[in-house]
């Protein structure tokens, strides 16, 4: 069986921790690992970042220097003589490239230039751990190969074309780097945070891959948020479709791109727990599973809340089409729509744009906005011939005030807006109303 691991940045984040992690590799018969940067690596970096724009070079050296002490350590612990005086050589060389892109600090190219390298480094410090315990690895440069167009989506062709022939060397095992990419400019670039999933899916599908694994540090898609309800549980099987729903609705646990090249290809992704690998985890795959009417809850936060009020729409046709071209030319997608006879309501998660965008739908009409909001997804086998439940649902939200409600674009799930102060309650409730322990 062909797979492709991933582990997140905690999976990563210390010496016992990667010894754990290759354990599992070798365990697992991982023909790909795909690696986060050690946790807390890529914060830092962020925060050197906005040091360097603002020409804070001393600050910098303080965050540098705890960076050397983390992968220092790390180093000492896991690697012996030979491989450590490799290792640290590397470590040197990344800071003083750290070092010289932040005095000469290009926006962009500078910031991408400097988060790539805590992946960099993790990755060549794992492969060697592999290495030194006796496996036949490889490292390989993310950026050679994962490479995006202008509009930042990753050339699968030449993904395929680059890594399908790895496969044929049973006895090798690869070791590589996720989030990081090359851009249509030649650049060192990301896929965003969260993109380890999706590099890891892209991966598998070019390898032709039977699963693709995420490790972290829980076991596997819970039921609800547990960092804000109480008796959550693990979901142990779900459909592509629900797993994708939730994971855009704010699922932490997985990255919403990851899904779509799994599901094409017909790939498995099992979600697993790195410091409980025995644990059942989740298992997602093409089956449906309409045992149960709810399967999970997912709330996504920063959303914003846009009104277009007009009788221009009354009767009319083109109102709608002229409302997502809008949208459309500042590449800002919209999460929920609901519609009046004079009225539309609807939703983005980005307001990177929402000035210029707003500019532009005053022209159609009355524009009303409201921010701080959170979209609650309750994700199921909710069939539409079946009474009750969408009451059901919204029963158990009797005392949150709802702002939206999007439900009939499919069977699979039933989404609210609220503000985001009731989050936190409404998570509880729909918990407490809707699930009982597998």
């Amino acid at each position: 069986m062909i797979k492709v691991l991933k582990f997140g940045g905690t999976s990563v984040g210390s010496a016992r921790n990667m010894r754990r992690v290759a354990d599992i590799v070798k365990q697992e018969g991982a023909k790909i690992t795909v690696l986060s940067a050690m946790s807390g690596t890529t914060d830092a970096l962020v925060r050197i970042v906005k040091m360097a724009a603002e020409g804070q070079l001393q600050q910098i050296e303080e965050q540098l220097s705890a960076l050397t002490e983390k992968y220092s350590t790390c180093i000492g612990e896991l690697l012996e003589e030979t491989y450590a005086g490799t290792a640290m050589a590397l470590m040197n060389e990344k800071f003083d490239l750290i070092r010289r892109e932040a005095a000469a600090f290009k926006p962009y190219t500078s910031e991408r230039m400097i988060i790539a390298q805590g992946e960099l480094l993790t990755s060549a410090i794992f492969a060697a751990y592999m290495a030194q315990s006796g496996v036949k690895v490889e490292l390989l440069n993310a950026p050679s190969f994962m490479l995006c167009d202008v509009d930042g989506k990753v050339d699968t062709k030449q993904l395929a074309a680059h890594l399908g022939t790895l496969t044929a060397d049973e006895n090798t095992q690869y070791v590589t780097q996720g989030f990081i990419c090359t851009n249509f400019r030649g650049e060192i670039d990301n896929l965003g945070r969260g993109g380890s999933d999706y590099s890891a899916a892209l991966m598998g599908a070019a390898i032709g891959a039977d699963e693709v694994q995420i490790w972290t540090d829980i076991d596997g898609m819970h039921n609800n948020d547990p960092r804000y309800v109480e008796n959550t549980y693990p979901i142990h099987k779900m459909s592509f479709d629900e797993a994708a729903e939730l994971a855009y609705f704010g699922a932490k646990i997985l990255h919403p791109a990851t899904i779509q090249p799994c599901k094409d290809h017909g790939i498995a992704v099992l979600l697993k727990n790195t410091m409980d690998p025995q644990a059942e985890g989740t298992r997602i795959s093409g089956s449906d599973d309409d045992s149960r009417a709810y399967h999970a809850v997912a709330a996504k936060d920063g959303i914003t809340l846009i009104r277009i009020c007009s009788t221009r729409m009354l009767m009319a046709y083109g109102f709608l089409r002229k409302v997502f071209e809008i949208f459309e030319q500042h590449k800002t997608p919209i999460d929920m729509i609901t519609t009046s006879e004079v009225a539309v309501s609807l939703t983005i998660d980005n307001n990177a744009n929402l000035e210029a965008i707003v500019s532009e739908l005053k022209e159609l009409g009355n524009i009303e906005i409201e921010t701080d909001n959170t979209i609650v997804c309750v994700v199921g086998h909710m069939r539409h011939d079946e009474a009750g439940l969408a009451a059901r649902v919204l029963d158990s939200l009797r005392e949150t005030p709802i702002k939206m409600i999007a439900y009939g674009a499919s069977h699979r799930s039933l989404a609210m807006l609220i503000a985001t102060p009731y989050k936190k309650q409404a998570l509880q409730s729909l918990n407490d109303n809707l699930f009982q322990p597998c």
